[in-house]
């Protein structure tokens, strides 16, 4: 059963992946992997070949789930609202690191909603998917 707290997993996990990949406070794993230690690289790999397959099936389930034009949708909705935010004064891009954490949040947030969509679709009109009545 998909519930909020369903949604608020996935997209504070989404969110987590996101900022773990790259944050401007500096403590991600692009800054590991740049800081000009040459140590760890086994441990390097594997987190970076980790987050590349947790991307990968990200990428197929939201690409599965809101095709190209969902996707785009999305990136499109949630751009328009920080758009409106800057515009009445909610959010200052002064700042340089709100760049790059606001375009992270955006990212985030359309993996959050496009790993769940499949279940917001189904709860909003009833319908089923044909790949999923088996759960049902």
């Amino acid at each position: 059963m998909f519930t909020p707290l369903s949604f608020l997993v996935r997209w504070v996990l989404s969110m987590f992946i996101v900022f773990a990949t790259y944050n401007a406070s500096g403590f991600s794993f692009y800054h590991w992997l740049t800081n000009g230690d040459s140590s760890n690289w086994p441990l390097k790999i594997f987190t970076g070949l980790a987050l590349l397959t947790i991307y990968g099936i990200y990428t197929i389930a939201i690409w599965r789930s809101m095709g190209p034009v969902g996707v785009s949708a999305a990136a499109a909705a949630f751009t328009a609202l920080i758009w409106t935010l800057i515009d009445y004064g909610l959010l200052d891009l002064g700042d340089p690191n709100a760049v790059p954490t606001v375009v992270g949040g955006l990212f985030g947030t359309v993996l959050g909603f496009g790993i769940s969509w499949s279940h917001i679709r189904t709860r909003l009109s009833g319908q089923v998917d044909s790949k999923d009545v088996s759960q049902y």
